[in-house]
């Protein structure tokens, strides 16, 4: 496989190198829509370009930069499953910039997109939703929610408005300052046009979302890796013991080596993973593809993570040091959409 880049996605990875070398943003919504980087993976016909690969040439640099934004949630996850519904004028909104996210994950599913209680029932033309989601990721700033229910014994997807009646929502902030609310649905009546995906397709549909979503956070933990590598090996560099550089001693030389090589795994990994979506059309083979290198990434990022820290000693465990927000935002990367049990378990089934 040819791994070099065009002279399309060099451009790509550098302008979003340098919008993320300005340091991380509370929210920097309007200037992704503004550089056409929602618009990464849609069809040309509504001004789209791109695809996996530009997704991941993307979030690595956003990890590299630890830029916080709902991109993962609300564009790659949310935009997967619009392309899929084929709903091109849901698609172009989201490229001006109306914000969707996807609820989906239940208090008992422990991840399982398939394990849905919540219910959709008729009312008239419309339907009527009655139900809790749990973890909705970047739930405060989405205008539109992409939500799953049970219908005639199968999972279907409908469009719900952020603010709609009899929708109650808790938010809370994740371990790492991320937005995630829990949302109560007490009989919200939606239209029968917010019918995204019948029962027959809806969780074929939100499984692709996923996958999507999973390798975009593979490519986020790669930026991730390299910094904290990175950052390390100048530390020890710069830092003395015993009148010598922690670098020279051969012990801690060696630690450096085995983190190099699990930043090469995760760099392997996240490669795997968008090519995996970019080519693979059998849908078993992407999700066993998109597990192994969510399972890989959540070991060979904790492996770095740790290393890192105790490398750096006691600067390490401070908040005033950026080494230790790069690991947080490892560790939420390895529980989000799948912890590495789940996608073990997903992958031997």
């Amino acid at each position: 496989m040819d791994f070099a880049l065009t002279p399309e996605q060099v451009m790509l990875r550098d302008s979003v190198a340098r919008f993320a070398g300005n340091g991380a943003r509370a929210d920097a919504w309007k200037t992704f829509a503004e550089l056409g980087w929602l618009a990464i993976g849609a069809p040309d016909a509504v001004g789209g370009f791109g695809g996996p690969v530009e997704v991941l040439l993307l979030m690595e640099q956003c990890g590299r930069g630890l830029v916080r934004s709902a991109y993962v949630s609300q564009a790659v996850f949310a935009g997967a499953i619009l392309r899929a519904t084929q709903r091109a004028d849901l698609l172009a909104a989201l490229i001006d910039g109306q914000r969707f996210t996807v609820a989906y994950e239940e208090p008992h599913a422990r991840y399982d997109p398939a394990s849905v209680e919540m219910q959709a029932r008729r009312d008239g033309d419309g339907w009527l939703l009655a139900g809790t989601k749990r973890r909705v990721l970047d739930a405060a700033t989405a205008q539109t929610l992409i939500v799953s229910a049970r219908t005639n014994g199968g999972v279907a997807l409908f469009t719900v408005n952020a603010d709609a009646p009899n929708l109650e929502a808790r938010p809370f902030p994740a371990e790492d300052g991320s937005d995630v609310a829990d949302l109560r649905f007490d009989g919200v009546r939606v239209e029968a046009n917010a019918l995204l995906a019948s029962h027959e397709d809806g969780l074929a549909l939100l499984e692709l979302g996923i996958d999507h979503a999973t390798a975009a956070l593979c490519a986020e933990a790669l930026g991730l890796c390299e910094v904290m590598l990175d950052t390390t090996v100048e530390y020890t560099k710069t830092r003395h013991q015993f009148g010598v550089p922690l670098s020279s001693f051969q012990a801690l030389q060696h630690r450096m080596a085995e983190m190099y090589i699990e930043l090469e795994l995760v760099r392997s990994m996240a490669y795997y993973a968008a090519s995996a979506l970019d080519g693979e059309s059998d849908a078993r083979s992407r999700k066993r593809a998109i597990s192994a290198a969510k399972a890989q990434v959540a070991k060979s990022g904790r492996f770095i993570g740790q290393q890192s820290i105790q490398l750096h000693g006691a600067i390490g465990m401070s908040e005033e040091y950026k080494i230790g927000h790069y690991f947080k935002r490892m560790t939420m990367i390895e529980r989000l959409l799948g912890d590495r049990d789940f996608h073990l378990r997903r992958f031997a089934g």
